[in-house]
């Protein structure tokens, strides 16, 4: 009981200390994030392609790009916190509003990362220069938040970059790390089991012609 307590305590702490409520209010009113969160947006994609067959919101990332691009390094750790911040209290602003269109109970998405591009980042070494931000991005904002992914899929995984993934995995939470599966391909066939055509980007065999950008 104290230690969800003290949990609580610090969760509260943050969301004052990082104005969490504010960022919620921007979400929710469609106000622009600050320039320097748009930035981070165009240097880390991830869009929202709609949701699959439980309702649940779907979430589509060039993370592969994102660990070979040097990006990390281009934005102060603040900035980066920050821009997550958006991205996390975005998750939770976009479970609500399906559920209210729905008219079903959903608390959970579902993620979908392309590691296209890693080796590149293995073999110029920025990968290592990722994986610290991620650390502290978890250790540091993602801590406070219950956990909210249901299933992450990540594909286009080449098999150099396994050694990669285990130092990824090392500091994901054992819950999360269950959830997680790999395909060194795009498994169009395992999309198609989740979420409909009109969901799956065309790049990857489906219909949704969303907007979907190379990461800067």
């Amino acid at each position: 009981m104290e230690a969800s307590f003290q949990r609580l305590m610090a969760a509260l702490q943050f969301r004052k200390e990082y104005r969490s409520d504010v960022i919620v209010h921007n979400i929710w009113n469609n106000l622009s994030p600050p320039a320097h969160v748009q930035k981070c947006k165009a240097m880390r994609v991830a869009i929202w392609a709609g949701t699959d067959y439980n309702s649940r919101p779907v979430v589509f990332e060039r993370l592969g790009q994102f660990f070979s691009s040097g990006n990390a390094t281009l934005m102060t750790e603040e900035e980066w916190e920050e821009s997550y911040l958006y991205f996390l209290e975005t998750h939770f602003c976009r479970v609500r509003q399906t559920s209210m269109n729905s008219g079903v109970a959903v608390d959970r998405i579902v993620y979908f990362a392309d590691f296209s591009g890693v080796v590149s980042s293995i073999m110029n070494r920025k990968i290592w220069k990722v994986i610290p931000l991620l650390k502290r991005l978890v250790k540091k904002v993602e801590s406070h938040y219950p956990e909210i992914v249901d299933h992450i899929t990540l594909f286009n995984v080449p098999t150099i970059a396994s050694a990669a993934y285990k130092g990824v995995r090392g500091f994901l939470d054992p819950v999360t790390a269950d959830k997680i599966e790999l395909f060194s391909g795009v498994p169009l066939e395992r999309f198609n089991e989740l979420m409909g055509e009109n969901v799956i980007p065309k790049e990857y065999g489906g219909r949704n012609d969303c907007d979907y950008p190379q990461t800067l």
